[in-house]
């Protein structure tokens, strides 16, 4: 490992946050066990430790209930020529409807996340060629694009190979 590299680990634990090196087993079980609890966490995993992560949680059934289905290649050029964000690929989503009537789905996602995190961000994380960022029961709001509220049924992502959203199950209501 670099010097740099440590300098790095140390700005980040000086920041607060923790830096974690472990099997990709032990990885994937933390990563089961924050989604199991309903913690919100950030993880950025291999490619290995994505796949094996994924191929758990994204059941067919679980793709089912949670609605996600392909963003199609129209949306993706929407994305790339709205939003000037470079071609995502492969990707899922769920579209959620607003009670405005207005659909969320990948296109308003990255249109947020420009807006509340910058465009130089997005293409930070769209740039990234060993790392998969997984974000676990996020606690950011999904905000309707039309009417601006927050939408109550949240979106859930796969950007194949980059960059995704998993969470805890719904509360079931007796």
């Amino acid at each position: 490992m670099k010097s740099t590299s440590f300098a790095e680990i140390d700005a980040m634990v000086g920041e607060g946050k923790v830096v974690m090196s472990a099997d990709d087993s032990a990885v994937v079980a933390a990563v089961q066990d924050a989604l199991k609890a309903g913690r919100s966490v950030t993880f950025y995993l291999s490619r290995k430790q994505a796949d094996a992560f994924t191929s758990w949680y994204w059941s067919p059934r679980r793709i089912k209930d949670r609605g996600m289905e392909p963003v199609s290649r129209e949306e993706r050029k929407r994305i790339t020529s709205k939003l000037g964000v470079k071609d995502i690929g492969p990707a899922y989503s769920n579209r959620i409807d607003c009670a405005c009537g207005a659909q969320y789905g990948a296109f308003e996602f990255i249109e947020q996340g420009i807006a509340e995190h910058g465009r130089e961000a997005v293409d930070a994380v769209l740039a990234l060629e060993n790392t998969y960022v997984l974000r676990v029961n996020p606690s950011t709001p999904t905000i309707c694009a039309v009417c601006r509220s927050v939408v109550l049924v949240s979106h859930e992502y796969d950007m194949t190979g980059k960059y995704g959203c998993s969470r805890s199950e719904p509360p079931v209501l007796m």
